[in-house]
């Protein structure tokens, strides 16, 4: 009798166990399912590009930098500089070589690439004075594929993060334009009104006078 009450003991702990794992993996198979299915697009291009900043790349980045800084003798001074010229070398800050390296890859069209260049920098370098373009910039390697979803994304962490940056204007205008294409006029015209009030003066300031006048005539333009 004793052995029939721990079997069936053991049974019902079997049951307990089997009822509290099955609809948590359940539910992950459905989240994974949901987050494929509702804008898996962006979600999953995104999530590619923020894994090519792995943490070996940081390392090896960060050791170059420490490279840049202390190898090498000091350049000569500015009286001998005549003399070896050949020899000195003038060497960027490693911010400014990721960047310069992404905007040769965006005027070759190669925009992956140069999407990559772009936010290493920003994830490297946050408080670089180049990391609001480099943002604005990825924005634009996604805008010019129509990949819309993450355009938007760039340019909201434009806004967000660098307020005081010069290209938040340009940023404002692409978002404008994108949720016009979406057919979110309220939210287009707002950042379009927005834009022409906070910077009256900024070419795409201008550019956000001529869309509004043209959307209140119903005319299309992208």
């Amino acid at each position: 009798m004793r052995c029939w009450v721990i079997l069936f003991i053991l049974l019902l702990g079997m049951v307990a166990c089997s009822t509290k794992v099955t609809p948590v993996t359940v539910g992950e198979q459905a989240a994974l399912f949901t987050a494929r299915k509702v804008g898996a697009r962006h979600s999953e291009f995104v999530y590619r590009v923020d894994q090519t900043i792995t943490d070996c790349q940081k390392h090896l980045w960060c050791s170059f930098k420490d490279a840049l800084v202390s190898s090498g003798s000091p350049l000569p001074p500015l009286e001998d500089a005549s003399h070896g010229s050949k020899d000195r070398r003038v060497v960027s800050r490693p911010d400014e070589l990721l960047y310069k390296e992404g905007m040769e890859l965006l005027r070759e069209r190669r925009f992956l690439y140069a999407l990559e260049k772009f936010t290493l920098l920003v994830e490297l370098y946050p408080h670089s004075e180049l990391a609001d373009n480099a943002l604005y910039w990825a924005g634009e390697c996604c805008y010019v594929q129509n990949l819309q979803g993450e355009a938007l994304h760039f340019f909201r962490r434009v806004v967000m993060e660098y307020p005081m940056g010069n290209k938040v204007p340009d940023a404002l205008l692409k978002m404008a334009y994108l949720y016009l294409s979406q057919g979110k006029r309220e939210k287009g015209f707002r950042l379009l009104r927005e834009l022409t009030s906070r910077y009256p003066h900024h070419p795409a300031a201008e550019k956000a006078l001529v869309r509004l006048s043209l959307e209140k005539g119903k005319v299309a333009y992208y």
